[in-house]
């Protein structure tokens, strides 16, 4: 499919505010050990495969003093507390880049040229990042041949008015709409069958139709959503068996760009479950 926009949102502020966090939780952590933590120096000596710890006095003092294997503990939180404090340095080294390139680069990402315009110039210039909205409407415009319903099917309508075929796929629909997430239902992917031992024949190949195929708006990720609903059938579970295969032999994965989701009689589709996936993968 044809790109849809130049350059592609930035995805580099989230993962630098998720390291500024872990950062700053590190740093409370080991600062919050050593202050019940007594400071020393201490020199280890390899003899015969041992360790040998001995106690220096001052930085000056190259030596030290041997410390007995009573004190091997005591030596062991020395050589701990040296290491906690040269981490910490590290730590407050590593905040304080990361917030001034979040600062710079907030200033500096070249998307801001397009949402500082006028709303006149920014419906006439061609925006190399295109607005989630912008990106979601020629998302959805691309065409493509939609599987028949057979007419005497029970009609299951979506909220976006879309009919598909049960009522789980409502459920799902309703909730990846509620969600905002743009789909396109039984979108056509066309599968290597023979994906191992490729030889390029037309029969190699088949058209494999997701339930759903979706859209991450803010990562501009594409998830192909396959939701089997009776799996308590061992005809239908080998079925899905073979489709998951296909999938992860052309690209496809679980929890990478592949969403399934299960049922059984006894086992229904979780509302929860849904909103969770979404959110985890979607949004």
């Amino acid at each position: 499919m044809k790109k849809l926009e130049i350059l592609p949102p930035e995805q580099i502020l989230k993962p630098v505010e998720t390291r500024i966090a872990e950062l700053e939780y590190a740093l409370k952590s080991k600062q919050a050990v050593l202050q019940h933590s007594k400071p020393g120096l201490v020199r280890i000596v390899v003899r015969k495969g041992q360790l040998q710890f001995y106690k220096r006095e001052s930085a000056a003092d190259i030596q030290g003093k041997y410390m007995p294997r009573s004190q091997d503990a005591l030596a062991h939180s020395y050589i701990q507390n040296d290491y906690d404090t040269k981490t910490i340095s590290a730590l407050q080294e590593e905040i304080k880049c990361l917030k001034q390139f979040q600062k710079a680069y907030s200033n500096k990402n070249a998307s801001n040229v397009y949402t500082r315009l006028s709303p006149p110039r920014q419906t006439i210039v061609k925006a190399l990042t295109l607005t989630n909205s912008q990106y979601a409407d020629a998302w959805l415009k691309v065409e493509y041949r939609k599987k028949k319903i057979p007419p005497e099917a029970k009609p299951l309508i979506t909220n976006n008015g879309d009919q598909v075929r049960s009522k789980s796929e409502v459920i799902i629909a309703d909730s990846l709409n509620a969600a905002g997430v743009p789909y396109r239902y039984e979108f056509p992917l066309l599968i290597d069958k023979n994906a191992d031992t490729p030889d390029f024949t037309d029969y190699d190949f088949c058209k494999l139709h997701p339930d759903f195929y979706c859209l991450n708006l803010r990562t501009r990720q594409e998830f192909a959503w396959e939701h089997f609903g009776m799996m308590d059938d061992p005809r239908y579970a080998a079925q899905a068996a073979e489709k998951i295969r296909l999938y992860q032999e052309n690209g496809f994965f679980p929890g990478k760009n592949l969403i399934i989701t299960m049922e059984t009689s006894v086992s229904p589709l979780s509302s929860k479950a849904l909103k969770t996936l979404i959110k985890e993968y979607l949004v």
